[in-house]
């Protein structure tokens, strides 16, 4: 029944003047409980959104600390990388200049001798950078004979250099200055001047003057590249005998140091411990920086650099060794984010440059824009007034609706009136009431919150409004808590958009299961430092993980180096078994790019093993109500672990049942490999290598398919002759295939001991093949 009628029901035994002093109570009353559900939903709204805002910004502050640590931890790293490589260089030399001549150690050529030998290509290649080798160059008014004694006990440290160069990518050179006036050192690319002195350069005079390792400023090497100097000098019982130094190329550590793609940071600085800026970076496109650096002469300092928006930051570097606060605009710092919001959130770290008895300290600064950190609360607090307003159109609406009927009450008049407005007026104020509580409960978060419609009024409609606002709340949140770990993000917006699609519990259904393994693991993990084990085994996964997102899978858990992953549910998928072989066949392609990488960074190599199954499964939500997890069940599943098992057998990389062939359809090429009772189970299948996508598959192994395949028909026929001489064929035709020489093999064993009279050619995974 409308609002309206109810009314009109009550008031007809009323007087006019008592319904008419009642009905603008209830009027007031309404209007009074509409702006009170304005405001009490204007200020949930407002704390919110200043608890997101505040979230968001302790979140990005704890990142932005952790990147900087991590980012002058690799840079301490690096210099007393570059320190140690010196210092050993001195303890060589020192050794080399105190022990009788070796004759037969590596060579030693002049400087002149290296670049004439240069010019054959055979002995550059071979050679320059790889080979154990010194070259010297003797200063002006020297002679070979009078420095002949160090120099062939110097020759030496060739096995020292090139093994550091051929370690260490970014070292550009090692060498001695000797007070003797020579300089021994590699790899001696290019010949140097004919006056050339070290006695006369920069690095030797200060590493003596200061009697320590010194490091020189950043400068720009004959080829355009970054490279910073680093000696230490040389003695004999107090006496100086040289200097050891290393130039040591910059580019790579400054484009580390100096990339932030995961900060929307602006500038970047490393000052020194007196405060000035030796490097600086500015933004120049999303994480990209450039750098520029200054000498000791002309360096800024911090105080005044980009306005003194970094100092605050170096002032609390100096006294703690990291952190990360918030600046106002004038750069002053504050407590409150509100007082913020124009200025930058700053993070620092220590960096301490080592030298043998002590070192100096500098600091790592980085600037973000606080604006930039907190834009998606803002945008979150738009929407929020935005919805603000819809709402207050609607009580709007509906208090207009009512005043209406009220005037048309009036009308009517009647003796009674006084007590029906009484009624009349509660009967409207409740349901806002019961609106208005509701509000607050969402506010606080509370989701089980339903309001009880009353009639079909227009307060009746504005509660079912909030309970399906409510009921859309609880199932994003629900969709996106349990499956942003292990969904592609269309699939999760697809959920979001249709949770209909969604069961809570378990349900049967025809899925695809896929499981990998890499090959060599426990090896692996035997041989790599725990750190880089992990580093590498995170980059492998996630590139397996981005194949898998990229055909929509549902990434169900890593065990280890193992990956298991499945097709078709949650959100139904017809070509669910494609999918799953064109992710697998995308695993490999990304494994082979990976494997390129590693190898160029030393780092080692390994492959992957996969099966894929179809068939009936068990999906859903299984375990506690502490910890749940959306997975799949079933002997289809088992199967599944069992085929990535059984590539070990034939050398195979990916192994797919029957239903899974029959499922993808021409979609995909294969060859069937054998018929297998695998691992405990009772029923055999046919089991598939798969070779690629339609029409990849090269000509020139069709052929040797073709004989495998051929062989294996003869195979099961115990046509065992003929079967020898097509698994031979492919054997001839595809090179090193173990799967021809695994059935080559048992068909050998069949010709001379042939199985019993009753045997089905199937091959049961454990059982030994023999007469």
């Amino acid at each position: 029944m409308r609002l309206f009628a109810k009314l009109f029901l009550l008031l007809a035994v009323c007087a006019a003047l008592p319904l008419a002093l009642l009905g603008g109570a209830a009027l007031w009353r309404s209007r009074s409980l509409s702006a009170e559900l304005l405001d009490s939903s204007a200020r949930t709204g407002e704390s919110s959104a200043d608890a997101g805002r505040e979230a968001l910004f302790r979140e990005s502050s704890r990142f932005h600390l952790e990147v900087v640590e991590r980012r002058a931890a690799e840079l301490e790293e690096f210099f007393e990388q570059g320190r140690k490589l010196v210092g050993l260089q001195t303890m060589l030399a020192t050794r080399a200049l105190a022990t009788p001549l070796d004759p037969g150690g590596p060579p030693s050529w002049s400087d002149a001798r290296m670049a004439e030998q240069l010019r054959d290509p055979a002995f550059a290649s071979s050679t320059l950078r790889v080979a154990p080798y010194t070259v010297y160059k003797l200063a002006p008014g020297v002679t070979e004979e009078s420095v002949r004694a160090p120099l062939e006990r110097l020759a030496r440290l060739g096995d020292y250099y090139a093994y550091s160069h051929r370690e260490t990518p970014w070292l550009k050179s090692l060498y001695l200055g000797m007070a003797d006036g020579f300089l021994v050192g590699y790899p001696g690319a290019k010949p140097f001047p004919a006056d050339y002195d070290p006695r006369g350069r920069d690095w030797y005079q200060k590493a003596v003057e200061r009697g320590r390792v010194t490091w020189s400023n950043i400068y720009i090497d004959k080829d355009g590249k970054p490279v910073i100097t680093c000696a230490e000098p040389l003695f004999d019982g107090g006496r100086l005998i040289g200097v050891s130094a290393a130039d040591i190329g910059l580019e790579s550590l400054l484009d580390r140091l100096f990339t932030l793609g995961e900060l929307p940071a602006a500038d970047a600085l490393l000052v020194n411990y007196t405060g000035q800026v030796r490097i600086a970076a500015a933004v120049e496109g999303p994480g990209k920086f450039k750098w520029r650096s200054w000498g000791p002469e002309d360096a800024p300092s911090v105080k005044g650099f980009l306005d003194g928006r970094l100092a605050a930051a170096f002032d609390a570097a100096v006294k703690s060794p990291s952190g990360s606060f918030a600046v106002d605009a004038s750069g002053r710092r504050v407590a409150d984010l509100g007082q913020a919001m124009d200025g930058d959130l700053l993070a620092y770290s220590g960096v301490f440059i080592k030298t043998r008895a002590g070192g100096k300290h500098w600091y790592y600064l980085v600037r973000t824009p606080i604006a930039r950190i907190v834009g998606p609360a803002q945008a979150v607090r738009a929407t929020l007034h935005r919805l603000q307003d819809q709402l207050g159109r609607a009580i709007a609406g509906s208090t207009r609706a009512l005043a209406g009927e009220l005037a048309l009450v009036l009308a009517a008049g009647l003796v009674l009136a006084l007590a029906a407005a009484g009624l009349g007026a509660g009967a409207v104020a409740r349901p806002l009431k019961e609106l208005a509580a509701a509000v607050r409960r969402v506010g606080k978060g509370d989701l089980e919150v339903r309001v009880e419609p009353r009639g079909d009024d227009e307060v009746a409609e504005v509660g079912r409004a909030v309970n399906e606002m409510v009921r859309g709340l609880k199932e994003g949140l629900f969709v996106k808590n349990t499956f942003k770990r292990y969904l592609a993000a269309s699939v999760v917006d697809q959920i979001i958009k249709d949770p209909s699609v969604l069961k809570l519990g378990g349900e049967e259904r025809e899925l695809t299961v896929f499981f990998s393994d890499m090959s060599g693991f426990t090896t692996l993990s035997e041989q790599m430092e725990p750190r880089k084990l992990v580093e590498l085994l995170n980059e492998y996964l996630g590139a397996m993980t981005d194949s898998i997102f990229l055909q929509e899978g549902t990434l169900d858990k890593y065990e280890g180096d193992a990956v298991m992953a499945f097709w078709g549910a949650p959100v139904h998928q017809d070509d669910h078994a494609r999918r799953a072989c064109w992710a697998a066949l995308d695993n490999r392609s990304r494994l082979k790019e990976l494997c390129k990488s590693w190898e160029s960074r030393g780092l080692p190599v390994f492959d992957i093993r996969i099966g894929i199954n179809t068939g009936k499964m068990i999906v859903g939500n299984v375990g506690s109500t502490a910890h749940m997890g959306y997975t799949v069940l079933g002997d289809s599943v088992n199967t599944g672990s069992r085929l990535e098992q059984a590539n070990k057998l034939y050398g195979t990389h990916i192994l797919i049942s029957e239903a899974t062939r029959r499922a993808a359809g021409g979609a995909v090429e294969v060859r069937e490999i054998d018929l297998l009772e695998l691992r405990g189970k009772k029923k055999s299948i046919r089991v598939y290598e798969l070779l690629g996508l339609a029409g990849q598959v090269p000509e020139a192994r069709r052929s040797g398919y073709a004989l495998y395949e051929e062989g294996l028909t003869h195979y099961r026929k115990r046509r065992f002759e003929a079967a020898e001489t097509a698994f031979r064929g492919a054997v001839a035709a595809l090179g090193e295939d173990k799967a021809s020489s695994v059935l080559l093999q048992r068909t050998l064993i069949f010709r001379h001991h042939p199985p019993p009279a009753d045997w089905d050619g199937v091959f049961r995974v454990g059982v030994p093949t023999t007469a």
